[in-house]
């Protein structure tokens, strides 16, 4: 994954953008992963000492009318499990997570809505 090549549009995407920080601080504290390790993969693998390395990038995304993405994220931050860690790390309040749910909730309704990350994949020889 790499969060660093996030595309949000619509009206609101203040809300969706402030989600995808809380969740890149919180992988990092909580040593889940490393949001933008899409851009490092090829380097670890010529360090690794791989001879050939190439590098891919992908896409996926999301927009209207799939408003799917938009409930999912928004029960993601209603998720008390997420909740707690997130409120015991100092990265969120619960009112926070639960007003970002609405943002994307409201986010998800608007017909200019998209979203799209991409995924970086290598392949490498030895």
């Amino acid at each position: 994954m790499e969060y660093g090549g996030l595309i949000l549009a619509g009206e609101q995407t203040a809300g969706p953008r402030r989600f995808y920080d809380i969740r890149q601080h919180l992988w990092r504290v909580a040593g889940i992963g490393e949001p933008n390790m899409g851009r490092r993969l090829r380097g670890l693998f010529q360090e690794a000492g791989f001879g050939r390395v190439e590098a891919f990038a992908d896409y996926i995304s999301y927009g209207t009318p799939d408003r799917a993405f938009a409930r999912d994220r928004a029960t993601e931050c209603r998720d008390q499990e997420l909740c707690a860690t997130v409120t015991r790390h100092g990265i969120a309040s619960a009112e926070e997570l639960d007003n970002l749910a609405t943002r994307w909730e409201e986010w998800g309704e608007d017909p200019g809505a998209f979203f799209a990350f991409a995924w970086c994949r290598v392949l490498a020889w030895r």
